[in-house]
């Protein structure tokens, strides 16, 4: 059989995905410019990225799931973004981070897990003032670590400390860099389009091997292909096409493969298996990653199957010790996006998965070596052992090979006796006495704790890395003013950490419940570990704890006097092990020092006026101690008045005894009405309402209706300091105009309360029969003014933006209305072009081919299209834009390259043949056009944009030039917009501007200010009457962002949205009826759904809409070819790369039958021309006529509904509960009517025929 039909074992290897159950859920992760993968793993922890800075990294246990706290241990370590990071292929937590702060830290990952935050490292390298870029460990030699930063290459021994070795003859920045599995050879890609290999122990120049790679200064990647003579490179040509590229060192100059992919802006992340040469392509920003199975031979490259799911934001593989080799799985990929965590497992389907297939695992590299870091660089080359995979030759069967060795001191032991063994001529070492093999189950081991928490308490070495010059006089400044000096307190500290080490022998138990104790504890420990000395480098201050900066007792030798100066507690969680939970948090009943304060507040930022406040006090100052602090409230002031309520329980062994969840939440609602009515004293009843489980709140809709009726409706300025914010001033300042106009009236008591809340408020309040007393002195002027001022804006609650479309469906349209077999699509339209324009008798598509080909297709003619020639206008030269007269359905006018625009004019039945006489030919430019843009209310007024920097307004009727605008630098113009009126116009341009133009008035803009800085594309349009500016574009990291602007102030948006990472433009469509904003781009396939306010949050989300597929262009209809009927209001048409189908949008409505008018109010009038092109330019004026959308027949919504509630006269309750509505009363009088007209009845009564009784007798 020839090798080409050999089949793989690994072909058919499928990925498979857990429920979200299973994933790492909740978690913070941001978009970063760095050339690490974002995430990495061993065979007991996983380690990534945390926030959108990036500078702190979260560990958690390889088989972790559920949902994450975000007051999780982290890793502090860091001032800068974490670039890079490593676990040691013989320590499983051993784990190395680089920065941009210039610094690499060594960690140590004790054997459960982080149980609380850590800052303070076990080792600090310093690169001198450059960027760390990558880092990661030898393959071969235990101890060893390198790490890339600019252009230079450095090796450091971890036993003894120290750089061993360093080269700068790389003269651009080292973007990867991969060395081979027997570690003799370094290979690594760099910034100037080059690929080398690297010998570090070379005589003379270490790098052996040059050759040209990716032709883009775009980020590369290089791995080694295993033990072979090959390696494998990702990166972009010069068209920015992503590639990949195999080498051979035998031939280096010339790639052995050479594979193109697709356009998209992700670096691809190469993850390669060599015992199964299995190579995953992970792209940053990519939603699908594919799998590869690399061979020796032609076509060295095949594709297996391609997991397609979540935005990727970094991967890495799981080592194959903690594979589940009995469910044939050869390979875990960790996929970290910007919310989970997800373990996507390969496996190799097989009939049964009872017995282990050993035709899937080859012997794997194992986690034993018996080389150093100084013997590998004195030249010495020891294969790193092998290891069977079976089950029946592990000791712990088929559960995961973990490899704790403790802290770095204890593998600096290990080190020197293995090096002294080595020496003495023993050449095999102990594994006993250096390794420590545990399986998942067995993490709890006294033994294995007892070593971890010795390791723990040993000193931590010192740092060996000496800055020299500045970085120095730096780093000795950076500790002189953050030296932490507490020596009275010392003495107390030892006896509390003594005493709480006493208590844990005599009671196991009581440690899960003493996490004060603790928490000093390893305050203690870590100041005594700090690292002195001035040529250590600077560590930054650890995040602050819910509970902001406390004084802690810090240990100082050298010190005899100390100042009391607050220091950032770390996050920690509670004493017990970090447990992997499935389901929401709930609060830690373990943790003595939560309450609804701390929960519900922002942490101070390290360094800011309360955290440093103390810093360069006197030594004379006493210390507070912490149960003394006042812990200031930062968003919202939740006090507790009751001293009763400020006292907390004590426990027996001094530490304060936790509240459940429920009385907490009924704390928090028993202060939060409190705080919001603190203007004047209220009854206790009111108190109850928010309670639980009280008649108040026995439904959902009554708890929604008490938090509407107390959400404040106008905005308050936002903070710019940490200074608390009091809800109840602003509430104050709310009600002062009532407050005022009533106390110039005599006799009147007013209550603030009453006015401040809706008019549903006091309606609940009459119900309990407690607000009549305050009505009573209430007067209609009062009234009335509190409720226009709560109606007149968009209500706030807890549950978000209230809007009538959040829950707006769309709905593709039936298979008879598309237009099917479409074929030929041009992917060539510039990027300013939509690419996709209908109307309401028919649609353009552009054709590829040469000659600028749009094919028109009738919208009364859906089907599929015959095979053959279709029907087009030719244009002579490339399309760069077209568009649909507004008021012409059958002027169709396209710009072409050649700076000239064609008028085209279709017969009513369509196109029959492929025509190139067009109706008419406007010369605009010399240049190739960008853009052309209809006017929104005059006739025959076209806008037309060039690359000469020039907008230009011609009228068509003459086919001349009328104005010409200028004010654009060399930059290329994205964009324009016309304002809702037609006076104004924006446009938005790739110097990151804003521009607004009154083109009547004056040929430059009149205001000017800073749009997206991303200079991929832009789109921009008008909202809410011209008031504001939406803008669509791109950050510094090209993720796609929605900006705000107020129209008459553009120096910064007033709100920022951010959506993924995707190279395609986000095309808005606003509906100004509905305020409703859809952006998505090409290639897309999801419609995004946002509502316009004018308040915060400016932009709400809505109910975003999925496509089954791909789609090409998306383009509305105008509000008259709507089904009000359906409750519809927006139409569009969705060109895909073989059909045209309609897409309706609607809001879900009960009384569907009726006319919503509160979703369609008068809307204007744009499907017909206001005024003519003369008036236009002679400023006259008019605006749009408005039209309403009503049926004829159809009653309205709001004429069967009560407008308003009558004034409330009595507080009787049956009153309340009893009142119809004006429809419900009508209808029983038809009932009524109905039933007598079948019914024979009389109104005479039987006491009628009955004789009475006189008055004179009721009156005796």
């Amino acid at each position: 059989m020839a090798w080409r039909f050999k089949a793989s074992k690994y072909k058919n290897a499928a990925p498979i995905v857990p429920k979200a159950e299973a994933c790492v859920r909740e978690i913070c992760v941001g978009s970063y410019q760095t050339y690490g993968n974002n995430i990495a793993a061993s065979a007991a922890f996983m380690a990534f990225n945390w926030e959108h800075t990036g500078s702190s990294v979260a560990v958690l246990p390889l088989d972790d799931c559920g949902r994450k706290s975000k007051t999780m241990p982290l890793l502090h370590g860091h001032t800068d973004t974490v670039t890079d990071l490593k676990f040691s292929p013989f320590h499983d937590g051993l784990l190395a981070t680089a920065s941009q702060d210039c610094l690499v830290k060594i960690w140590h990952i004790p054997e459960k897990g982080l149980e609380q935050s850590l800052s303070d490292p076990e080792a600090v390298f310093s690169h001198k003032q450059r960027r760390v870029e990558t880092v990661g460990f030898h393959p071969t030699a235990d101890g060893l670590m390198y790490s890339t930063a600019a252009g230079c290459v450095a090796l450091f021994d971890l036993s003894a400390q120290k750089e061993i070795f360093s080269n700068n003859e790389h003269p651009e920045v080292i973007q990867s860099a991969s060395w081979r599995e027997d570690g003799s050879i370094l290979a690594t890609s760099c910034k100037d389009k080059f690929v080398r290999i690297f010998d570090p122990r070379a005589a003379g120049s270490p790098i052996q091997l040059t050759a040209e790679s990716h032709q883009s200064i775009k980020d590369s990647r290089v791995v080694w292909l295993g033990n072979q003579s090959r390696i494998l490179t990702t990166g972009f040509d010069a068209a920015r096409l992503r590639q990949v590229i195999i080498r051979d060192l035998r031939n280096f100059n010339v790639p052995e493969k050479t594979l193109e992919l697709d356009c998209s802006t992700g670096i691809l992340m190469p993850l390669f298996d060599p015992d199964t040469n299995m190579l995953f392509l992970a792209g940053k920003g990519d939603t699908t990653i594919n799998y590869v199975e690399v061979t020796d031979k032609d076509p060295y490259l095949i594709e297996g199957l391609r997991h397609t799911g979540e935005q990727t934001k970094g991967a890495c593989l799981v080592p194959k010790r903690a594979l589940k080799v009995m469910e044939a799985e050869v390979n875990r990929v960790l996929q970290l996006t910007s919310n989970m965590v997800i373990p996507i497992m390969y496996q190799v389907p097989r009939k049964t998965y009872r017995d282990f297939h050993a035709d899937l695992y080859p012997e794997t590299t194992g986690y034993k070596t018996d080389l150093v870091a100084s013997e590998w660089l004195n030249g010495s080359n020891q294969p790193v052992p092998k290891m069977s995979l079976d089950p029946v030759k592990r000791e712990h069967g088929d559960e995961p090979i973990i490899i704790h060795r403790g802290n770095l001191s204890d593998l600096v032991k290990n080190l020197e006796n293995l090096r002294s063994k080595g020496s003495t001529g023993n050449g095999k070492r102990n594994d006993n006495e250096h390794f420590v093999m545990l399986s998942m189950e067995k993490n709890g081991n006294d033994t294995g704790n007892d070593q971890s928490q010795n390791g723990q308490k040993k000193m931590m070495a010192t740092t060996p890395s000496q800055p020299d010059g500045e970085c120095s006089e730096l780093i000795r400044k950076f500790e002189a003013k953050y030296k932490v000096d507490m020596a009275p307190a010392h003495a107390a500290g030892q006896s509390h950490v003594q005493h709480s080490q006493e208590g844990d022998k005599e009671s196991p138990t009581d440690q899960e419940h003493s996490t004060g104790s603790s928490e000093e504890a390893s305050s203690s420990r870590g100041l005594d570990n700090t690292v002195s000395g001035g040529n250590s480098p600077p560590k930054p201050m650890p995040r602050t704890s819910r509970n902001n900066s406390l004084p802690e007792a810090s240990d100082s030798a050298g010190e005899s006097s100390g100042a009391a100066t607050p220091r950032p507690r770390p996050r920690t969680t509670a004493a017990s092990a970090y447990k992997p939970r499935l389901g929401p948090k709930p609060f830690s009943s373990t943790t003595g020092d939560v309450s609804f304060d701390k929960v519900f507040a922002v942490p101070l930022a390290p360094g800011s006026h309360e955290n440093i406040s103390s810093v360069g006090q006197d030594t004379g100052v006493d210390i507070i101690p912490p149960a003394q602090v006042a812990k200031p409230d930062l968003i919202v002031e939740i006090e507790i008045k009751k001293k009763h309520e400020r006292e907390q329980p004590v426990a027996g062994n001094g530490v304060q005894k936790s509240l459940t969840t429920s009385e907490r939440r009924k704390i928090f609602e028993q202060n939060s009405e409190s705080s919001e009515n603190s203007t004047e004293s209220e009854d206790r009843a009111d108190a109850a309402d928010l309670r639980r489980l009280s008649t108040a709140r026995s439904s959902i809709a009554d708890r929604r209706r008490l938090y509407e009726s107390r959400s404040k409706s106008q905005v308050d300025e936002k903070a710019q300091s940490p200074v608390p914010l009091r809800r109840e001033h602003s509430k104050v300042e709310m009600l002062k105009p009532a407050l005022q106009q009533q106390q110039q009236q005599p006799g009147n008591v007013i209550d603030t309360k009453r006015i401040s809340v809706p008019e549903g408020k006091l309606l609940e309040e009459h119900r309990r029969g407690n607000g009549s007393t305050a009505v009573a002195g209430l007067k209609k002027s009062a009234t009335d003014t509190a409720f226009s001022a709560a109606s007149t804006k968009r209500t706030s609650t807890v549950f978000g933006k209230v809007s009538k479309f959040r829950h707006l469906k769309g709905t593709p349209g039936h298979k008879s209305t598309h237009i099917e077999n479409l074929r030929n699509l041009s992917r060539q339209i510039p990027g300013e072009c939509n690419g996709f324009h209908a109307n309401q008798e028919r649609v353009a598509v552009p054709l590829s081919g040469p000659g600028g080909k749009i094919a028109i297709f009738e919208l009364s003619r859906p089907g599929r299209l015959p095979d053959g020639v279709i029907p087009s206008l030719v244009n002579g030269g490339n399309i760069m834009d077209f568009q649909w007269d507004p008021f012409d359905a059958h002027r169709l006018a396209v710009a072409c390259d050649d700076g000239i625009v064609k008028i085209w004019h279709i017969a009513a039945g369509g196109l029959t043949e492929p025509t190139n006489t067009p109706a008419g030919e406007l010369t605009a430019h010399m240049d190739k056009i960008y853009f052309i843009r209809f006017h929104p209310l005059a006739a025959d007024v076209l806008l037309t944009a060039s690359y000469d920097m020039t907008i230009k307004l011609w009228d068509l009727n003459t086919m001349t030039e009328r104005i010409s605008l200028s004010g654009h630098t060399d930059h290329q113009i994205f964009d324009f917009a016309w304002s809702p009126c037609g006076r104004l116009g924006a446009t938005v341009c790739k110097d990151g501007k804003i521009r607004v133009y009154n083109p009547r008035k004056s040929e430059t803009p009149i205001r000017e200010g800073n749009g997206p800085v991303g200079t991929r594309g832009a789109r921009i349009t008008w909202a809410l009457d011209g008031q504001y500016i939406v803008c669509t574009g791109f950050d510094k990291v090209s993720e796609r962002q929605i900006s705000v602007y107020n129209a008459q102030k553009l120096s910064a948006p007033l709100k920022t949205t951010s959506l993924d990472v995707s190279p395609s433009i986000l095309i808005p469509f606003y509906d100004e009826d509905s305020s409703t904003l859809f952006v998505t781009g090409k290639g897309d396939s999801t419609i995004y759904c946002y509502e316009i306010t004018d308040e915060e949050p400016y932009i709400c989300p809505l109910s975003h809409h999925r496509c089954t597929s791909l789609h090409q262009g998306l383009s509305f209809l105008t509000k008259n070819h709507c089904d009000v009927a359906s409750v519809e209001f927006s139409k569009a048409y969705r060109l895909t790369n073989t059909t045209i189908e309609p897409l309706s949008f609607t809001v879900p409505r009960i009384k569907s039958e009726l006319f919503q008018d509160d979703l369609f109010p008068p809307t204007r009038i744009t499907w017909s021309a206001t005024m003519s092109a003369e008036d236009w330019f002679s400023s006259n004026d008019k605006a749009a006529p408005k039209v309403s959308l009503k049926p004829e027949g159809m009653e309205t919504l709001s004429s069967i509904q009560q407008v308003t509630v009558q004034p409330v006269k009595k507080t009787d309750h049956s009153h309340f509960g009893g009142q119809k509505s004006e429809y419900e009363s009508n209808k029983q009088q038809e009932i009524q009517k109905s039933v007598s007209a079948r019914m024979e009845f009389t109104t005479k009564l039987e006491q009628d025929d009955m004789e009475g009784v006189d008055e004179n007798e009721w009156q005796e």
